[in-house]
């Protein structure tokens, strides 16, 4: 909960960035990044832009077997820059919550390192932010009922030096 209100007010004392319409600004994403959380390994890695997208895949595993297999893109689009994302299992099999189609965000901040995508007013999700600081990027999914922590993940690059 200090992450997050030091976050907010890190954030409030800048000036914020207008969400970037070029899919370039998110290039910082691109690679492969692993950790641990909750006694699971987790890796997530991003394909570099390409045509006005970024592809991610986000895999969770642990106890001897893939727990949690996530596609997510990012696609230039009229209105800004849309993160989408699907949960499956590993027959990809889509979660029935998300049966008719992915979760969305739009970008609403971003800098060099960093991003916050925010989701509809009618999501269980608020939003998730991603945070780089060198080879070490967190991700934040922060929800909409009040005492829910953020579910927050620490990955470092893979191959980095």
């Amino acid at each position: 909960m200090i992450h997050i209100a030091a976050f907010i007010a890190s954030a409030l004392l800048q000036s914020p960035v207008a969400p970037a319409a070029s899919i370039e600004s998110y290039e910082f994403l691109s690679g492969t990044w692993r950790g641990e959380s909750h006694g699971s390994i987790i890796e997530e890695t991003w394909l570099p832009p390409e045509e006005g997208n970024l592809t991610g895949v986000f895999r969770m595993s642990g106890e001897g077997r893939v727990r949690l297999v996530e596609i997510m893109t990012l696609t230039e689009e009229d209105s800004g820059v849309m993160y989408r994302l699907r949960h499956f299992n590993t027959a990809l099999v889509p979660w029935k919550s998300e049966a008719d189609g992915p979760i969305e965000a739009k970008a609403v901040l971003v800098d060099s390192d960093s991003v916050r995508f925010e989701f509809g007013e009618g999501d269980d999700l608020e939003a998730i932010t991603y945070d780089r600081e060198g080879d070490t990027m967190t991700a934040r999914v922060i929800f909409r009922a009040d005492g829910r922590d953020p579910f927050v993940l620490v990955f470092e690059r893979v191959g980095a030096e």
